[in-house]
């Protein structure tokens, strides 16, 4: 298993670096969390000084490789180590590797190809899916997403999808979704695109949809990746809602740096679940990294 991980690694970094793109290296131990919706990142205390100070594991390498791109305007990618608290079991564990990479001057459509010929070059792959989540949702549900929190009871209700009553319309969408996520990409890698608008995170807003996607294969999520949001207030706007919604602090420095940020798209893969796909298994727990 050594020897197929430091090669599935050598052709990672081939491809990347092929394309142009430059490897950077980031800090694991962060002064603020990253604020990714649904993940919980991880506290550390140390001591300092004599002092008491707490730093956060990164979950993602987003915010640290953003400020690179903000002063050097570079196409970047990284391969670095992640920390999420609450995450294991078949396909989640609580230290994981991943592959995160922004293109300047592209956006998510771009990637999406670029995504396409990493796996062609990976697994020989001639063919792909690629859905809205408006439509994957008709197809499962037969009925369009609706827009508020009484029409995503009454589809929950209509499948038999347990609920709380004073659940907001995102923790009910995420409710439904999980029964679609499982059917995408059986017979083919599936790209899931074009998100509803309050479900954006950090990605561009156009004519109603966050330019977003996820990438699924056999029913394993993959791959997220956008159009970055490069606009400072926009992005200060959704993280200031989202830090005081989890009680958490937030990186002035970050959302400064979007100040000189170039037009870019960015997107990062599960390494760990890619690499346990290429070397034929089905879990985790049958991968020794």
């Amino acid at each position: 298993m050594i020897e197929l991980w430091d090669e599935f690694v050598y052709r990672l970094r081939g491809f990347f670096r092929r394309r142009g793109y430059l490897e950077v290296s980031t800090p694991i131990l962060l002064r603020f969390p990253n604020l990714d919706p649904n993940i919980e990142p991880i506290p550390v205390e140390l001591h300092l000084r004599g002092e008491k100070v707490r730093r956060w594991l990164q979950s993602s390498p987003e915010y640290s490789m953003k400020k690179l791109l903000s002063k050097h305007r570079r196409s970047i990618f990284q391969l670095t180590k992640v920390f999420r608290d609450g995450e294991v079991g078949k396909l989640h564990r609580p230290e994981f590797h991943m592959l995160e990479w922004y293109k300047v001057g592209e956006d998510y459509r771009y990637l999406i190809d670029e995504i396409k010929e990493l796996l062609r070059e990976l697994f020989g792959f001639e063919e792909y899916e690629e859905i809205s989540v408006g439509e994957a949702f008709r197809e499962h549900f037969g009925s369009e997403l609706p827009e508020n929190e009484e029409g995503m009871r009454e589809i929950l209700s209509g499948a038999g999808i347990h609920y709380e009553e004073e659940e907001d319309w995102e923790t009910l969408f995420y409710r439904a979704f999980i029964e679609v996520e499982r059917k995408l990409g059986k017979e083919r890698p599936t790209f899931l695109k074009d998100y509803p608008k309050r479900l954006c995170a950090l990605a561009r807003v156009r004519k109603g949809k966050a330019e977003r996607f996820e990438l699924f294969f056999k029913g394993v999520e993959l791959a997220n990746g956008w159009t970055e949001e490069t606009q400072m207030e926009e992005v200060k706007r959704r993280l200031e809602r989202e830090a005081k919604k989890r009680g958490l602090p937030l990186d002035r420095e970050f959302i400064e740096a979007h100040r000189t940020m170039p037009p870019c798209a960015g997107c990062s893969i599960g390494v760990d679940r890619l690499f346990m796909l290429w070397a034929g298994k089905s879990s985790l727990e049958d991968v020794e990294l």
